[in-house]
């Protein structure tokens, strides 16, 4: 009688590791086919990030000698008193972006909504307001 109950818990000590051991090979299946697909869609991000389109942005005569700001979205391209006409060029890197202009002397801010893909844009200044010549 004292055998049988010794294999009877050897079998139920078995059974518990057997089944210790699936669930622990299906945690680390799930987790690496999580960080697989994770990693995979990070890079598909990536990828649709990068593009070869650019914008050309020449900030025309009536520009000149007045103190001002460029931005696109939230990053500083020049800041200072253009003297001569000023040529920019900068890459496309965000789907949807805007052209900031600020007038350093008023801090009145002009937008200009970029395309979506490249583009060679004019600004002139007529009185406190930047604005896309066409």
């Amino acid at each position: 009688m004292i055998q049988f109950t010794k294999r009877k818990t050897a079998r139920a000590n078995n059974a518990f590791l057997l089944g210790s051991i699936v669930m622990i090979i299906l945690v680390l299946v799930i987790v690496v086919l999580f960080l697989f697909f994770s990693f995979k869609i990070y890079e598909k991000q990536e990828q649709e990030t990068f593009n070869g389109d650019r914008y050309k942005i020449v900030l025309g005569k009536t520009t000149l000698n007045s103190p001002l700001s460029v931005y696109i979205n939230d990053s500083l391209l020049f800041s200072g008193t253009p003297a001569q006409t000023l040529t920019l060029s900068v890459d496309r890197f965000v789907k949807e972006s805007s052209l900031m202009i600020v007038d350093n002397t008023t801090d009145r801010v002009s937008t200009i909504e970029l395309p979506e893909h490249s583009a060679n844009l004019v600004i002139e200044k007529e009185g406190y307001i930047f604005y896309e010549s066409k």
